[in-house]
């Protein structure tokens, strides 16, 4: 029934029938942690945290962002590749988790909230999972975009019985492999995949060098890491999130865990029934303990690098409306940039693979068009 697919005290955005992901505490001590930490360093290290890195990416000014999300595009695929090969079993009961995640919306419903999603990031400089590695990093004005973030997971959280039938729609094909057909193995079409990324991202680095890509005062290596090579440990972090937690990487759930806290009665429970639906296990909150230790990672490797706080800040309104967008957007699409853009894709999801070109489209489309109206500034010294 509809109403179970909400109140389950198993993974919410899953139906009941659906395959658990069997995550434990003790899974999320011993790995969701050090997986944070490495996240939370990994992102600061390569400089996508900066909010001017994510702009200029969508009006192609840098390519930071593009150079560290094909990387770790590349190494989830390379991962899950291997996976596949030799834990079969597990591997395939995580790919069962992921696509029960917002298995019952349409295509469109993963286009347009991927294409809020991107335009929050054109207009923010953030996306759901960075927002936290920038609080670590201490990037001026980004409590801002985590409060707009969580009113955007609240207004979803609240909306969804009554946009929920807007939502939801058949997806004929949900796979890469049955729209290719002729018996392609997932592992083939995945490292595949994977090749043709490395292409592109060695054009581009080819094209644009990540030391002549860097700001004023960073310094390659001092200061700096390649973002390929961020972006490949952020993607490799799959394995043990396959292994340890049965689930794949993502950010935004973890906004909806925090605030299902606030409903401290069943009467309230009752009437917010899908929010209620992330408030308890450890399936939910593995996602809230990552993005905490992720927070760390950042800050540690901030005081390390000396680059605590050196970054320009986004006006506090333009960040809260930024991150409002972002997360209404995940919500809709039911998954973020880590979610749908690094698991989703090297899951070959059909409906990530949508996700990320209304994610993109869109915000190249927004931050072209407000650079060329001379919109796109909102900055404020640090």
């Amino acid at each position: 029934p509809e109403e179970e697919e909400h109140t389950a005290p198993q993974h919410p955005h899953h139906h009941p029938k659906m395959v658990s992901a069997g995550t434990t505490w003790l899974g999320i001590t011993t790995t969701a942690v050090p997986m944070g930490l490495a996240f939370g360093m990994a992102m600061h290290n390569g400089l996508v945290i900066l909010p001017e890195t994510i702009r200029l990416q969508f009006t192609f000014g840098r390519f930071i962002m593009l150079k560290m999300f094909l990387a770790a595009s590349i190494s989830s695929c390379v991962s899950f590749a291997i996976l596949s090969a030799v834990a079969p079993k597990t591997f395939t009961r995580a790919r069962e988790v992921f696509y029960g995640c917002g298995s019952e919306k349409s295509l469109s419903a993963a286009f347009f909230g991927g294409a809020l999603l991107g335009s929050g990031m054109a207009i923010g400089g953030a996306c759901p999972g960075m927002v936290i590695v920038q609080l670590g990093c201490g990037v001026p004005n980004a409590i801002y975009t985590f409060g707009g973030g969580l009113l955007g997971a609240a207004t979803y959280g609240v909306c969804e019985p009554t946009i929920r039938k807007m939502l939801h729609g058949p997806q004929k094909v949900r796979k890469l492999e049955e729209m290719v057909g002729g018996g392609t193995s997932y592992t083939t079409l995945a490292l595949g995949f994977a090749a043709v990324m490395t292409a592109i991202v060695g054009l581009i680095e080819y094209l644009v060098p990540w030391t002549s890509d860097l700001p004023i005062y960073a310094t390659p290596w001092a200061s700096a890491w390649p973002p390929i090579l961020s972006g490949a440990i952020i993607g490799s972090l799959q394995v043990p999130a396959v292994l340890a937690l049965g689930d794949t990487l993502g950010s935004s759930s973890a906004y909806m865990t925090v605030l299902a806290q606030a409903l401290f009665s069943p009467s309230i429970e009752g009437a917010c029934s899908h929010l209620a639906g992330f408030k308890r296990g450890a399936e939910n909150w593995w996602q809230v303990v990552y993005l905490a230790a992720a927070y760390w990672g950042s800050y540690f490797a901030s005081q390390n690098f000396g680059t605590y706080g050196a970054a320009q800040a986004l006006e506090p309104p333009i960040c809260v409306l930024g991150g409002f967008l972002m997360l209404f957007g995940s919500r809709i699409a039911s998954g973020c940039t880590s979610g749908h853009g690094l698991s989703g894709m090297a899951m070959l999801s059909v409906p990530s693979v949508v996700a990320v070109v209304g994610m993109f489209g869109t915000g190249i489309a927004l931050g072209v068009t407000l650079s060329a109206l001379g919109m796109f500034s909102g900055y404020v010294s640090p």
